[in-house]
């Protein structure tokens, strides 16, 4: 604890040295939020359990409006409001009341006095499109729940729209009151190693401040971690996600236990191969709560190459031949030894699909196919998530925190919306990155070479356009070019036939021609999808040449 509060001090230092007068937050009581909202992923709750794409509505509630700088007495002005329509907490307990932000934050105590005062009124916190609650402000947020039964301990209820922004950063206070500097005082050694001193009681305590409240947030202390070495202060100027851990993926939203929500839930006609993994990876972690596993890329499933597999798409049994159906079926398959059941993808040569491990679990296939409305489902299996004899729900955590889970794609396939091909991880707000570090395989004559092997500037079709908007991905399609030309100079037209078959399988596998690159989110899986294509065929092209 000692050591995260040293990595504080530097935002702290800057703060007291940039402090702004302190204005008050505007507060006041707004109009009903009217517009019906879509949740983007399952959530439990108490009762039915919510499902993406079932709304959710505001409008009956009243609707508390927080803007601006967060300033001392700003928690004292908002429980005072809310005490407006809750004045009798026997009674007005249940009553639902949403309180919206629009701030970049300010006074850190004094966010975490206006989280105190909204989760002991049992208030709902939440972030709306074309806003943005930052620093204290998302302090504030987390204190957001609801009082489902009476006796019973408040449920968190928190929710960000996919077009505002939520960010947290190393708490601090905007308070020099433990050494009052003049105007015009030189920083001496001495006046510094005070101000060090106690910045860093300072920060010390406001760590404590949010370990204390951890359990009552119900929030990941990995999140707490992660926000508590993150650094900023006022008047930085880089970009908003590198000063703050943004609420930005389906992770981040599941580690402080906040709501997804969406204007539309879009379902997309055509996905890539890196979409359809980014849909299994993401059902395997919402079903187990497990964030590291392997799971391999999809391919088509009309070019499996598994022994498993004949030529005509059958699954070989013990004594028997079975061929599967269009859609994903689950077959026991009996050894000397053992009897086993697993996942077979249906027969629809362009559906996906992908095998992975669980360790402590054991395999997990995955089959992403279109079904007979047109949308892509994902389907995974493991026999101990998904046993056939269960009753839909998978055990998972440890000792005391163990909870039972609703398997997502129990018996039936889960149906694959936009966000749910950025996976578990994936950011809705920025693209992928790319970068790879320079691997060891890769000749050294290769390291200084930029850009596309082709003119950006000239007219391109679906897949070029993207490889010239990623610059990393340029740059290892600069490298394909300059690897292939001096394959084929050494091996001859072998490496030409061998290049014209990737190219087949690099569009049949990412479909650039297909899909629709006016997403973001599917522009974003193709470029992914794209560079791992080309770093797999980079990589043969330079063992050619060793």
């Amino acid at each position: 604890m000692l050591q995260m509060a040293s990595r504080l001090i530097p935002a702290v230092f800057a703060c007291a040295l940039n402090v702004l007068p302190a204005v008050a937050a505007d507060i006041h009581w707004a109009d009903p939020l009217e517009a019906g909202f879509k949740h983007v992923y399952p959530a439990e709750t108490i009762g039915d359990p919510i499902a993406a794409g079932d709304t959710m509505s505001f409008s009956e509630m009243p609707h508390l409006r927080v803007e601006g700088r967060i300033a001392p007495g700003d928690a004292d002005r908002l429980g005072a409001l809310l005490r407006e329509e809750k004045p009798n907490w026997n009674i007005d307990m249940f009553k639902d009341i949403v309180v919206s932000f629009n701030s970049d934050g300010g006074d850190f105590y004094e966010g975490l006095a206006m989280a105190d005062t909204i989760s002991s009124l049992a208030v709902t916190t939440f972030v709306g499109p074309g806003d943005r609650c930052l620093s204290s402000c998302a302090i504030a947020f987390l204190g957001g729940s609801a009082i489902v039964l009476r006796g019973f301990p408040s449920w968190s209820s928190r929710y960000v729209h996919v077009d505002g922004i939520l960010g947290f950063h190393a708490p601090f206070s905007e308070i020099p009151t433990a050494i009052q500097i003049p105007d015009g005082t030189p920083l001496s050694d001495d006046l510094t190693r005070q101000m060090a001193q106690s910045f860093y009681g300072q920060a010390q305590a406001a760590i404590n401040e949010i370990a204390g409240r951890i359990s009552d947030w119900q929030i990941s202390p990995d999140f707490v971690f992660q926000f508590l070495t993150k650094s900023g202060s006022l008047g930085d100027t880089r970009p908003v996600e590198e000063r703050f851990v943004l609420v930005d993926s389906y992770m981040t939203a599941t580690w402080i236990k906040t709501k997804v929500l969406t204007s539309k839930v879009e379902y997309p006609e055509e996905i890539t191969g890196v979409g359809a993994s980014a849909a299994c990876r993401f059902l395997v972690q919402a079903n187990t709560g497990r964030e590291n596993f392997l799971l391999g890329i999809s391919s088509t499933v009309g070019h499996l190459s598994r022994g498993d597999f004949s030529t005509d798409l059958t699954w070989e049994l013990s004594s028997a031949r079975s061929t599967p159906a269009r859609y994903p079926e689950v077959v026991t398959r009996k050894t000397n030894y053992t009897t086993y059941r697993r996942l077979v993808p249906g027969n629809d040569p362009d559906a996906f699909f992908t095998e992975g491990l669980l360790s402590g679990v054991g395999p997990v296939q995955c089959n992403v196919y279109r079904g007979e409305d047109g949308r892509w489902y994902a389907r995974t299996f493991n026999e101990e998530i998904h046993f056939p004899d269960g009753e839909g729900t998978y055990v998972r955590g440890r000792g005391a925190d163990l909870i039972d889970v609703r398997v997502l794609d129990y018996g039936q396939g889960y149906p694959v919306n936009r966000f749910v091909l950025l996976g578990a991880t994936g950011s809705w707000l920025r693209p992928p990155q790319l970068q790879i570090a320079f691997p060891d395989w890769l000749p050294d004559w290769t390291g200084d070479i930029r850009g596309a092997s082709f003119d950006c500037g000239g007219a391109l079709d679906p897949a070029a356009a993207v490889i010239c908007e990623f610059p990393d991905l340029a740059d290892a399609d600069g490298r394909l070019g300059d690897l292939y030309r001096a394959a084929r100079e050494k091996r001859g037209d072998v490496v030409l036939n061998e290049q014209r078959a990737w190219i087949q399988r690099r569009d049949r596998d990412c479909r650039p021609e297909r899909v629709d690159l006016g997403d973001e989110i599917i522009r974003w899986n193709l470029a992914q999808c794209l560079m791992k294509m080309t770093g797999t065929r980079n990589q043969t092209l330079a063992r050619q040449l060793q």
